[in-house]
């Protein structure tokens, strides 16, 4: 009985280290079918193997480029839309300033052209046409001058119109009678008030444009933050927990 049972537990044993053996050259016959044709010695092994993890690790760098240049371009687009929105606010305050100049440029040439109408109601009553002295034409002249300076000060010639009425040239003569002085000079206010209106208008349009074309920007540059803070995203996903940056961390260092 007892022999019987010792040659049961040997069998077994037997049959124990027999499928081991199998199961073993089966894994042996797998791992040489996995090995590329012509790998078939230790030294080709361990190159074959080092070979494959030099490539994953390389797979792996490259994996961490890509995903550190999402994360910095996302960065990077985000200080460029707050800077293009900080753009945009200025452009927009430039265009309350444009049109609150249009508005003072028309005030002016309104009041300019109330002065040019009471100076040619007073000038269709005529005035005496009498030789002059050379005291009366100098006293004409430095009338004139006066007249010009102050009507400079108060923004109604422009410095060309300043330096004729000075120098008496384009219809500035001095030796005409004051009324009709203050006609010439009611008519050159008009012209300057009318041009820098005119100046005003320009500069308006061209405000708003550039707030159009700033605003646009905005808008394109917010579209491309969603698609790169997507990638950016993905990207934090890949990198190890170590080496991911702060979200957030680098954008403000860049800002400041």
């Amino acid at each position: 009985m007892d022999f019987a049972v010792a040659l049961l537990v040997g069998n077994s044993g037997r049959v124990a280290a027999i499928w081991l053996a199998l199961i073993l050259l089966a894994v042996i016959a797998f791992f040489a079918l996995a090995l590329p044709r012509g790998v078939h010695r230790p030294r080709q092994i361990t190159a074959w193997l080092a070979a494959g993890a030099a490539q994953r690790r390389a797979e792996a760098e490259r994996r961490h480029r890509e995903a550190a240049e999402a994360i910095r371009y996302a960065d990077e687009i985000t200080v460029a839309a707050r800077g293009a929105a900080n753009t945009a606010e200025r452009r927009r305050e430039e265009c309350q300033r444009a049109q609150a100049a249009v508005e003072d440029a028309w005030q002016a040439y309104q009041r300019a052209d109330a002065t040019l109408a009471r100076a040619r109601r007073a000038a269709a009553y005529g005035v005496p046409d009498a030789p002059l002295t050379e005291q009366e034409h100098a006293d004409r002249a430095q009338a004139l001058r006066r007249s010009a300076q102050a009507a400079y000060r108060r923004g109604d010639l422009s410095d060309t119109q300043l330096l004729d009425a000075l120098t008496h040239r384009n219809g500035w003569d001095p030796a005409l009678h004051p009324v009709e002085q203050e006609l010439v000079l009611a008519r050159a206010a008009v012209a300057h008030r009318f041009s820098a209106y005119q100046d005003a208008i320009d500069a308006e349009q061209a405000a708003w444009q550039a707030s159009d074309i700033a605003t646009a920007a905005v808008r394109s540059l917010r579209q491309e933050v969603a698609s790169a803070e997507a990638l950016a995203e993905a990207a934090r996903a890949v990198l190890p927990q170590s080496s991911r940056p702060a979200r957030g961390a680098r954008r403000v260092a860049a800002a400041a």
